[in-house]
C-alpha cells in the first residue's frame, strides 16, 4: 500500500509542476508583453508629447492639455512666503515628459494585472491540481486490468474510513491485488507533459525579445524598467541642453535666453523655445546658434531674444532630439522696496529723559495707531523716534532723510541721521534712530540695492508734532464731603450736601479751599497759587497804568501785582492712606481719626500721580491736590493820592483772587505755565454772614432732597399696577 500511494503523491506533484510551469510561462508572456507595451509608450510620450505639434494636438483635449501657467498673484505669494517665512517650493515639475499620473497608471495597473495573472494562472490550478482519490479513478480508467481495486483500496485504507461490517480479510487482499498491480506499472506514465511545449513556446520567444532588446541598449532598458518602478530617472538622448540664461533682468529689458548645447547637434539646426508669461498663453519662438563654448571642444551656445517685457515667465527649450529637462524662469525684478506686510515699516517714539527712565534705566516707549504704517502723532519736543523697515531684497544703502518745515514749504535736514544705526545680516531691515525739531513734519528712506537699482515709489511717512501747549488745570468744586467712601459722610448719595462748587464763604481768618487737577504730556513738575488782593471801593484807575493792564498772572511774571505760593510735592505710601480721591484732593484715609476743626488743615499740597503702568508709561503725566488757602496775614496796596501804595491789612469786602499756575518738566528756558481757566475769587465776609450763607445753602440742599425724593416716588408709581378696590359688604337685603 505504501508503494501505491507514493506513485499517487508523486504523480500529483509532477501535475502541480506542470500547471505551475504552464501557468507561469503564459503570465510573463502576458507580463512581458505588457511591461514592453507600457515602455514604449513611455518612450514616446517622454520624445514627442513636448514638441509644438503634439501640444496644438493634446491642447484639444482635457486630460492631456497642458495645465495653465501660473498667475502673478500665484508667483506673488509663492515669493512672499518664501521671503517672509522661508518656504521654499519644491523644484519645479518635469516638464515634456510623461505624465506622472500615466506613469503611475501603468505601473498600477501592470501590478494589478500581474497579480490577477497569478492567482488565475498560477494559485487557481495550484489549488485545482486532483486529488489522489480523482487520480486512482484516472489509472483504472487508462489501466482496465485496475479494475476498481485501487481506487478501492485507495479508500478503505485510510484511518477516517467506515469499514464496520466489512470483513478485514477482504480489504488486505483487494489492497495486496491492487498493490501488485501498482508495482506491475508506472504510473508517472500518465502524465500529459504536452504542456510543458506550449509554455516554451509561449515564454521564451517573449523573454529572447527582452534579452536582445537588453544586449543590443541595455542604458535604455535599465532605464526604462527604472521608469516603470516610478524612479525619477531620464531617459538617455543624443543632445543634452543646459540653460544658462541670466534668472533676473530689469523691468522692461529685452531678454537674451541662452543655452549650452552638448551632443550630436547641427550647429545649422533651429530649435524651438517655449515661452509661458505668467496667467499669459503660451508663445514659442526660434532657438539658434551663437556661437562655441570656450574651452569646452564640441560645446556651442544656443540663444533666443525676447522682446521687452515685464512680466515673469518660465520657458523650455528643444533641439532635435534634446529638450530641457526642467523649465527655467526669468523674474523681472523691479527696484528695492518695502515688503507687502502692514507693518514692513513701524515707528515708535522713545520719550524725552525728561519724563523719567524705565526701571532697567531704558527710556519709555510710546506707539500709536499709525506706528505700524511708519507714522508718528503727538512727537514730544526733545524725543527720539526710531524707525525700523523690512525691504524686499539685500539693500546696498539705505538712507533716511528728515524733512522740516520751511516757511510755506519744505527741506531735508541733512544732519547725522541718514544712515541706518542697524542693518540685519541679511540686508532686509534697517533701523535708525533721529532726534525730533519743533519743525519736523515728516521722514523719508532712500534705498539702493546691489544692481544700483533705487526705489522708484517714494518712501515718505508723516511726523506730527504735539502742539507746544502749557498744562491744563482745572479747579475742581469745593467739598467738605469725607473722603473715605466707608464713612457717613463720604457716601456717593452724600455728594449733594456736601457739594459747594465755588460758592462756600470766606470769613475773616478764613481759608479758600483749592482743589485742582493738572494734566500735561511733557509732566507737572511744579505747581504755584498765585494771587492778589483787591482792595474795597478801589478803582481800578487809580493804580498806575502799568499794572491797570496786568490781569493775569502770566502778565506779571515779576510779581508786581500777583504773589506766588509754591505748594510742595509729596510721596505717598497708598497702603496707609488709600487711594487718591481727585475730585476732592484727598487720599481716602487722610481724614482718619481727625475732628471736624482738624480736617480742614490737611493740605495734599502737590501729588503727582504714580504711573498706571510703570514699565511702559511715565509718572508724573497728571497732579493734583488740595491746599486750604490761609488769608489771615494776608496785605493789601492801595495807591496813594501822590503816588506809591499804602499796605493794609486785609478787610471785610475786600476780594481774594486767585489762580493755580503749574509748569511742565520740559527744561527748555521760560517755559510758559498753564493757569485755571477762570480764577476763584472769594469776598472777606463777617462770621454771621458766613453763618447764615451757610444756613441758607443747607435750606436750599434739603428743599432739592425733597423734590428728588418726590420726583422719584412719582416716577415709581408711573410703572406700578392699580390696586383694584375690595368688594364690599352687600346688605342683607341685596343679598335675598
Amino acid at each position: 500500500m505504501t508503494h501505491l500511494l507514493g506513485q499517487l503523491k508523486r504523480w500529483r506533484a509532477t501535475e502541480r509542476l506542470i500547471r505551475v510551469a504552464w501557468g507561469g510561462a503564459r503570465c510573463a508572456a502576458v507580463v512581458g508583453v505588457v511591461l514592453a507595451l507600457a515602455c514604449a509608450i513611455d518612450w514616446l510620450a517622454d520624445r514627442y508629447l513636448g514638441s509644438e505639434t503634439w501640444r496644438a494636438v493634446l491642447k484639444r483635449t482635457w486630460v492631456f492639455a497642458p495645465g495653465p501657467a501660473p498667475t502673478a498673484e500665484e508667483r506673488w505669494f509663492t515669493d512672499h512666503m518664501r521671503l517672509a517665512h522661508g518656504f521654499h517650493v519644491p523644484a519645479a515639475a518635469v516638464i515634456d515628459d510623461t505624465p506622472m499620473w500615466m506613469r503611475v497608471g501603468m505601473t498600477g495597473g501592470q501590478i494589478g494585472l500581474a497579480l490577477g495573472l497569478i492567482y488565475l494562472l498560477l494559485v487557481r490550478p495550484w489549488r485545482r491540481t486532483p486529488p489522489v482519490d480523482e487520480l486512482a479513478s484516472l489509472a483504472e480508467k487508462a489501466i482496465p486490468a485496475f479494475g476498481h481495486r485501487l481506487v478501492t483500496a485507495v479508500q478503505l485504507n485510510r484511518p477516517t474510513a467506515r469499514t464496520q461490517g466489512m470483513s478485514k480479510l477482504l480489504i488486505a487482499e483487494v489492497t495486496r491485488e491492487a498493490g501488485e498491480l501498482a508495482a506491475r506499472h508506472n504510473l508517472l506514465k500518465l502524465v500529459d507533459y504536452k504542456r510543458l511545449l506550449f509554455a516554451a513556446l509561449v515564454a521564451v520567444p517573449v523573454l529572447l525579445g527582452w534579452a536582445g532588446y537588453a544586449l543590443a541598449k541595455p542604458e535604455l532598458t535599465a532605464v526604462l524598467l527604472k521608469r516603470q518602478m516610478l524612479q525619477n530617472v531620464e531617459i538617455p538622448r543624443t543632445i543634452q541642453l543646459q540653460n544658462v540664461s541670466q534668472e533676473v533682468w530689469p523691468t522692461g529689458a529685452e531678454v537674451e535666453l541662452r543655452y549650452k548645447v552638448t551632443g550630436t547637434y547641427d550647429s545649422a539646426a533651429t530649435g524651438r523655445v517655449r515661452v509661458e508669461p505668467d496667467g499669459q498663453p503660451e508663445e514659442s519662438y526660434d532657438l539658434v546658434y551663437d556661437s562655441d563654448v570656450e574651452g569646452e571642444p564640441g560645446a556651442a551656445y544656443f540663444v533666443t531674444k525676447l522682446p521687452a517685457s515685464s512680466l515673469d515667465f518660465s520657458f523650455t527649450a528643444r533641439l532635435g532630439h534634446g529638450r530641457t529637462r526642467q523649465s527655467g524662469r526669468v523674474r523681472f525684478e523691479g527696484p528695492p522696496q518695502l515688503t507687502n506686510d502692514s507693518d514692513a515699516i513701524t515707528a515708535e517714539q522713545w520719550l524725552p529723559k525728561f519724563l523719567g527712565t524705565q526701571p532697567n534705566g531704558a527710556p519709555f516707549v510710546r506707539k500709536n495707531d499709525g506706528s505700524t504704517r511708519g507714522e508718528i502723532n503727538d512727537a514730544l519736543p526733545m524725543s527720539q523716534i526710531v524707525v525700523e523697515a523690512r525691504f524686499n531684497k539685500p539693500i546696498k544703502q539705505a538712507r533716511l532723510i528728515p524733512i522740516l518745515r520751511d516757511g510755506v514749504r519744505e527741506k531735508d535736514f541733512a544732519g547725522a541721521f541718514q544712515e541706518p544705526q542697524n542693518l540685519s545680516d541679511d540686508r532686509k531691515s534697517a533701523v535708525w534712530l533721529f532726534p525730533t525739531t519743533d519743525k519736523m513734519i515728516a521722514y523719508r528712506v532712500e534705498l539702493t540695492d546691489d544692481r544700483g537699482f533705487v526705489n522708484a515709489v517714494p518712501i515718505r511717512r508723516n511726523v506730527r508734532m504735539l502742539d507746544d501747549k502749557p498744562p491744563v488745570v482745572t479747579f475742581m468744586p469745593e467739598s467738605t464731603r469725607h473722603p473715605d467712601p466707608e464713612d457717613y459722610d463720604g457716601r456717593p448719595d452724600a455728594k449733594v450736601a456736601h457739594e459747594w462748587g465755588d460758592r462756600m464763604p470766606l470769613s475773616e481768618g478764613g481759608r479758600i479751599m483749592v482743589i485742582y487737577h493738572a494734566r500735561s504730556e511733557q509732566g507737572i513738575s511744579k505747581v504755584n497759587i498765585a494771587y492778589r488782593v483787591i482792595p474795597k471801593g478801589v478803582a481800578p484807575d487809580a493804580y498806575p497804568k502799568e499794572l491797570q493792564d496786568i490781569q493775569h498772572p502770566r502778565q506779571d511774571p515779576e510779581n508786581k501785582l500777583f504773589s506766588r505760593l509754591t505748594l510742595k510735592p509729596i510721596t505717598a505710601d497708598l497702603k496707609t492712606v488709600k487711594a487718591y480721591v481727585p475730585d476732592l484732593g484727598l487720599f481716602e484715609k487722610s481724614w482718619y481719626m481727625l475732628s471736624k476743626q482738624d480736617r480742614f488743615r490737611v493740605n495734599i499740597e502737590l501729588y503727582p500721580f504714580p504711573s498706571p503702568a510703570p514699565g511702559t508709561e511715565p509718572a508724573g503725566l497728571e497732579a493734583g491736590g488740595r491746599y486750604m488757602f490761609e488769608i489771615d496775614g494776608l496785605l493789601k496796596k492801595i495807591p496813594k493820592e501822590g503816588g506809591g501804595f499804602e499796605i493794609a491789612k486785609l478787610e471785610v469786602g475786600d476780594t481774594v483772587q486767585l489762580f493755580v499756575e503749574v509748569f511742565d518738566k520740559n527744561p527748555t528756558p521760560n517755559r510758559a505755565p498753564g493757569y485755571t481757566k477762570e480764577a476763584r475769587r472769594k469776598i472777606v465776609v463777617t462770621g454771621e454772614e458766613a453763618v447764615q450763607a451757610i444756613k441758607m445753602r443747607d435750606e436750599q440742599n434739603r428743599r432739592l432732597q425733597d423734590k428728588l425724593r418726590d420726583l422719584a416716588t412719582d416716577q415709581a408709581n408711573v410703572f406700578r399696577l392699580p390696586t383694584p378696590p375690595k368688594d364690599e359688604k352687600k346688605p342683607k337685603d341685596e343679598k335675598k
